[in-house]
């Protein structure tokens, strides 16, 4: 009986390969179809496990919690803060950031959690490595990090408790993928020394190569002791005055639960503890109005900063990937259809013949399933293409972007599983209607023309696919509207033919003095290179996502909450980066070299502080309580974007950066005669001869950074307008596909109508007209739908509308003209028929 079943099922493989050899069209057409579609769906979901689904590489990663606070606005009993926060709209404002004395509390009393650990993450760590100047993305962790974690090395130890101690020798831990680019051999990394800020510190074991760290976005190169960061320095060490204070929130925390114990009962239970410890730090009213509550939050992904930024994208991209999709399990659908139609002769000759209803059944739905398996097999290249350019997409530009998304056995099976689904579901109703027919009728009539004039189901997949591809390529033609308004935003300085360039003088001691001399020297240096127009420097680049403010005090408007934005800027900045200067003078050489309390303020400072009087000679102070002295304004310069291209341009103050000098990095920015790319290699030689021991990175063009900011629209553009193209071929192939079906099907009516006279252009419109109505119907529901679901898209465009006319009526355009010139080719055909040879056929 199984030997039976076997040898039944390799005759109808071997049948249905010598059909669709027979047909090469209809097989290459659905198998690219299907493949497409499940290709786009496959790439998409893959960077969804990657960055939505997949759990940290640790022991029992379901046991983690990661502890945030939220509160309904800033709260005023957090002074200060070093980390990120951001507004989630369930709960309010919200950090997972805490005071140290945080994390000493849950960690030694804690009823509900086996272990918690604390890190601060994601700070550049500039170092010396076997005598090279590296700058490494560094991870402050405590005692507890990888062995609550439940991390192995691969090779080895680990920090633990005995570290992270005051007083504990300097240790250091490198991911593998660091130790792998600097010592080849990972255990060769065992015991090598490290030089952070002159001080000696020994690696004792190297991370798993799976292990990237609790935050994906952004995998650490190397592991040091908390008790290292500097946070726990006296004031007179230079370290933070409010570091260890009960209102300065820097340290982030994860935590095991016990066994048994939910992340609703945890967080019960140590609620009340955090509680108490804010309501002890407020010291005013004010500061009692809204204190920040504990919450817990799963940790089996780690930080969710890439589900913030991605987890929206993502599943819009996953959304047009399932439009995709269900237009090519249409077209297969319809091409089956249209087949199976076509075969009705066949498959009454084989029933007539004896075979039964059952086996025929499985005959084509072999062929279905066979057909669905190429095209899944298909969109495993297609989807190993779309991860890479993906990949590319999402890195922006980014040498160090560390998240790669794989085609790993789940995301395979996925795909499999869902061609085998599509072929087995679109294969059914086609082979059911060939086997519901009349014998004797099917082989009378199998070149019979179809009742005109009605819906038939090939007519209604047909639409389905143009409403569809309507909707995607109206959806692209936002983006790249979008892409397009933020290209053309005036920037308010010259961003061409400029080279940035990053220094980092801490593993060298730069201080105070020395630092402002060293950096002087240096732009000396640079700008005696060939080829350089002009040279500034600067705390933060233009236009590069990110950017400081700080709070603004004006005596005759206390009372109220003044903010500016602030940039840090050495001499010739407004006349290298061409930001005209309106009054008074720019900032120079000899406001640098003596730290003098100056500033220049764009023309927002002055009309929002200063209005109707002259800004020139007024005075203001910088931060809610300073020991710095208030600067004098000398200078107001044209607007010119600041941190990001979106919103309005805020007042923005420029000062010089020997005025609090911190001796940590410094962009250079230099102006080109010609390509500024080309100075690249001789900027390297240049700060390598001034100090070999200062590492240098971030070289890119001032516009590359520019675009850079924009990255995200980019994707959106790039790939909405790949899936629109996909969507239209898709759709224009099954609409050939159908009408050449259909033509073959009538040739005899068509033959028919010729022998009686009829001219070639009225068969050609007779079959345009076809194409036309089931267009118009298409378009018809395809915009309805559109405005309807409009506002899903209103958060990811730039000053145009989700439903804009025009944007609209030219997606309407462009597919009304593909489905004409795909339905021309058969339109063609069928004017070309003989009518005597379809007559000798009747």
């Amino acid at each position: 009986m199984a030997r039976a079943v076997l040898s039944g099922l390799v005759q109808d493989l071997r049948y249905a390969l010598r059909a669709m050899a027979r047909q090469p069209l209809f097989t290459a057409m659905a198998t690219l179809s299907l493949a497409l579609g499940i290709g786009a769906n496959t790439a998409i979901f893959s960077f969804m496990d990657a960055i939505l689904i997949r759990s940290l590489p640790v022991k029992n990663p379901e046991s983690l919690v990661v502890l945030n606070w939220h509160s309904k606005d800033a709260p005023a009993v957090v002074r200060s803060m070093a980390g990120s926060s951001f507004r989630d709209p369930r709960v309010g404002f919200t950090s997972g950031n805490f005071p140290y004395s945080a994390y000493e509390l849950l960690r030694t009393n804690s009823p509900v959690f086996s272990t918690v650990f604390a890190f601060f993450g994601n700070a550049h760590v500039s170092l010396l490595i076997r005598g090279e100047a590296d700058l490494a993305n560094g991870h402050y962790v405590s005692g507890e990090y990888f062995g609550g974690l439940g991390v192995p090395p691969a090779a080895g130890r680990l920090i633990d408790g005995s570290d992270d101690r005051a007083g504990a020798p300097p240790v250091a831990v490198l991911s593998y993928q660091y130790a792998k680019r600097h010592f080849n051999d990972v255990a060769r990394a065992v015991g090598q020394s490290l030089q952070i800020k002159n001080v000696a510190y020994t690696v004792t074991g190297v991370t798993g190569p799976e292990f990237f760290g609790v935050d994906p976005a952004g995998p650490p190169d190397v592991y040091l002791p908390l008790h290292t960061s500097g946070i726990f320095l006296p004031p007179s060490a230079n370290a933070n005055p409010l570091s260890l204070d009960n209102s300065f929130y820097w340290v982030q925390m994860m935590a095991r639960l016990k066994p048994g114990v939910t992340r609703e009962q945890a967080e019960r239970a140590v609620a009340p503890s955090f509680q108490h410890l804010v309501q002890a730090t407020a010291v005013n009213d004010k500061e009692r109005t809204d204190l920040p509550a504990l919450y817990l939050q799963e940790g089996a992904g780690g930080l969710d900063f890439l589900r913030r930024q991605y987890s929206k994208p993502l599943f819009v991209l996953m959304g047009m990937g399932g439009l995709i999709l269900t237009i090519a399990c249409a077209n297969i659908a319809n091409l089956l259809l249209a087949r199976a139609a076509f075969r009705r002769r066949e498959m009454a000759l084989r029933l007539s013949l004896g075979a039964s209803r059952l086996r025929v059944l499985r005959q084509l739905l072999t062929e279905s399933v066979l057909l669905a398996s190429l095209g899944g097999l298909a969109g495993m290249a297609f989807a190993k293409w779309g991860i890479d350019a993906l990949t590319l997409l999402m890195a922006n530009g980014r040498a160090n972007f560390t998240l790669h998304a794989e085609l790993d056995w789940r995301v395979l099976a996925a795909a499999m599983s869902l061609s085998l689904v599509a072929g087995v579901v679109f294969g059914l109703a086609p082979a059911i209607q060939s086997l519901g027919v009349d014998l004797n009728s099917a082989i009378r009539q199998a070149h019979a023309g179809r009742p005109q004039g009605r819906i038939t189901p090939s007519r209604a997949l047909v639409v389905l696919q143009i409403s569809i591809s309507l909707l995607l390529l109206a959806a692209a033609g936002l983006f790249v509207r979008t892409l397009t308004n933020l290209s053309s935003i005036a920037l308010g300085f010259n961003a061409e033919h400029v080279l940035l360039v990053t220094v980092n003088s801490r593993p060298t001691g730069y201080e105070n003095e020395a630092l402002v001399h060293f950096y002087e020297d240096l732009q000396a240096r640079l700008q005696a290179i060939p080829g350089v127009r002009g040279v500034t420097s600067s705390s933060t680049v233009l236009v590069s996502g990110s950017e400081n403010k700080t709070r603004v005090r004006i005596p005759r408007l206390t009372g109220k909450s003044l903010f500016t934005s602030f940039l840090d800027v050495g001499p010739a900045f407004f006349t290298t980066m061409q930001i005209p200067i309106l009054r008074g003078r720019e900032i120079d050489e000899r406001d640098v070299r003596r730290g003098a309390a100056v500033a220049v303020v764009n023309e927002e400072f002055a009309r929002t502080y200063f209005p109707g009087q002259d800004p020139i000679g007024q005075r203001f102070g910088l931060g809610a309580v300073s020991t710095l002295p208030d600067v004098e304004i000398v200078g107001v310069a044209k607007n010119a974007r600041y941190g990001s291209l979106k919103g309005d341009i805020p007042p923005v103050t420029y000062l010089p950066y020997s005025r609090n000098v911190k001796g940590a990095q410094m962009n250079y920015e230099l102006r080109a005669a010609g390509d500024p790319n080309l100075l690249a290699q001789t900027v390297r030689q240049v700060v390598r001869q001034a100090d070999a021991r200062v590492p240098v990175f971030n070289i890119a063009t001032q516009s590359d950074r520019v675009h850079q900011t924009i990255g995200q629209e980019r994707m959106f553009a790039t790939l909405c307008g790949c899936f629109a193209v996909l969507a239209l071929v898709i759709a224009c192939v099954g609409l050939y596909g159908t009408m050449a079906y259909n033509v073959a099907r009538r040739t005899n009516e068509i033959g028919i109508r010729m022998a009686l006279g009829a001219e070639r252009r009225r068969v050609i419109w007779m079959v345009l007209r076809e194409v036309l109505a089931m267009a118009a119907a298409g378009l018809g529901v395809g915009l309805a739908v559109a405005v309807a679901t409009s506002h899903i898209l209103q958060s990811f465009v730039f000053q145009v509308k989700p439903n804009d006319p025009a944007m609209l009526g030219m997606a309407a355009l462009i597919l009304l003209a593909a489905t004409l010139l795909a339905g021309y080719g058969p339109a063609v055909r069928a004017s070309r028929v003989d009518p005597w040879i379809a007559l000798r056929d009747e």
